[in-house]
């Protein structure tokens, strides 16, 4: 009996080792190592970006006014940041504007004393680095506007089928339904209107109101918010309906000229093309010939 304890005694000591001390030296696997550098990087990504942060939010906010921001432009930068939904602030953009402007004036001064003409001429790229920022954020205000005007005809003539059959329309099922078929931008939208809905659908109209003040979308939130309080304005939803489909024409044709004149360009090169081929072929026939008779 006591060599058995002791045996058991002997063999709870061993288990004791081998689970405590055997873990420290035994090699980590191929997943557990991945794991780890993952872990490791991520805590490092973790730094920068909360020193980036700290940066923009302290930094960027506190010599603000050293940048030239005043309170209008700061409010024009703000609609600009909300329109697209960047993660930017209005000080990031004039930073970017500064700096921009400080590389044009190093470039001109590098280029004046190589060449005076030239260095004037650079000059330009001062203006060009000042609007730039801002010139670039407008342009993908508007690529995204017109991405959701060619979408909101169709979702409008959905709307106005739903409602000829029935007054009894719940619009967000309207969008719902609608959502698979558009495009980024305009479900970008409509994603954001059906987060609304659940405060009211007028709140929710006036809001797509605000963030996308098109004059068709407007128009469209005028009119459902007068059928939510009761009117009949189906002439006004028909006049829209009219004015969209006219829209689209327009749309619609000015892609097909866009499309020929691209075809007539490439038309064009491929003529060209051939001609030069021609020319050449024609060129060392004749020498080729020349050579034979001299």
């Amino acid at each position: 009996m006591v060599i058995f304890s002791k045996l058991c005694a002997l063999a709870a000591i061993i288990y004791l080792a081998f689970t405590l001390i055997y873990p420290l030296f035994r090699p980590m696997t191929r997943r557990r190592k991945e794991h780890s550098r993952d872990f490791i990087k991520r805590k490092r990504d973790q730094k920068k970006a909360e020193k980036y942060l700290y940066f923009k939010d302290i930094v960027l906010r506190r010599f603000s006014n050293k940048l030239l921001l005043s309170d209008v432009k700061r409010n024009e930068y703000n609609f600009l940041i909300k329109r697209l939904d960047l993660r930017i602030t209005p000080e990031e953009i004039r930073l970017k504007q500064v700096l921009y402007v400080i590389g044009a004036i190093g470039i001109s001064m590098i280029a004046m004393n190589i060449n005076t003409l030239i260095g004037y001429g650079c000059l330009i790229f001062i203006v060009l680095g000042w609007l730039y920022p801002v010139d670039e954020l407008e342009k993908m205000i508007e690529k995204k506007n017109n991405n959701i005007l060619a979408d909101f005809p169709s979702f409008y003539n959905m709307l106005y089928y739903q409602y000829a059959r029935s007054i009894n329309i719940y619009l967000a099922d309207v969008v719902k339904d609608f959502l698979p078929n558009a495009n980024e931008d305009m479900a970008a939208e409509l994603e954001v209107f059906l987060d609304n809905v659940e405060y009211g659908e007028e709140y929710a109209l006036k809001q797509l109101k605000k963030r996308v003040p098109l004059r068709h979308i407007i128009k469209f939130c005028d009119i459902m918010e007068t059928r939510l309080r009761g009117y009949d304005n189906i002439s006004q939803m028909t006049y829209l309906k009219n004015e969209l489909y006219d829209l689209r024409v327009v749309s619609l044709e000015d892609e097909l000229n866009r499309r020929e004149q691209k075809n007539a360009r490439m038309q064009f090169v491929l003529i060209l093309v051939l001609v030069i081929y021609v020319v050449i072929y024609y060129y060392f026939m004749f020498v080729d010939a020349i050579k034979l008779f001299s």
